[in-house]
């Protein structure tokens, strides 16, 4: 039997933790699970770098089915500025998706949300943000709604 939907979104917050790097939340009857991956400015003595990294899912409920899907969103974005010139780059995804990301950088000056280290590291795996998710989903007895041919 499944949680009603008021009394499941009643319950969201409980899946915030303090030591992960990501939230979820409840924006009118649908979860959103919000990641700022990186948000950095890299100060080299002849570069200047900027990168912002996001990643959410957001799930939505069908409370007559009992059943659920979700969508995920990445959106990355910079500026490189050398004695060469100036590159802006910016990518962005919609839909299913599964990964693991890593980057560390020695040297120079990076300032991010955490303060000012010569060292900008940063790592990501989609698993650590939809896991504890859709495991709270199926606790509550809420399943994945199948696809086309699933």
């Amino acid at each position: 039997m499944t949680t009603p939907l008021s009394d499941l979104l009643a319950q969201v917050p409980t899946l915030n933790d303090p030591a992960q790097p990501f939230v979820y939340e409840v924006k009118g009857d649908k979860i959103v699970a919000r990641w700022d991956i990186v948000r950095a400015k890299s100060l080299y003595p002849k570069e200047f770098k900027t990168i912002d990294k996001k990643f959410s899912v957001t799930v939505e409920l069908d409370e007559k089915k009992g059943t659920y899907k979700s969508k995920d969103r990445a959106k990355s974005s910079g500026v490189s500025v050398n004695g060469g010139g100036i590159s802006f780059g910016s990518n962005s995804f919609s839909g299913k998706t599964s990964g693991k990301e890593f980057s560390f950088e020695l040297g120079g000056v990076n300032k991010t949300d955490d303060g000012i280290s010569p060292v900008l590291a940063w790592s990501f795996d989609t698993a650590r943000i939809k896991d504890p998710l859709f495991a709270f989903l199926e606790q509550h007895g809420w399943k994945k709604r199948r696809g086309l041919f699933g």
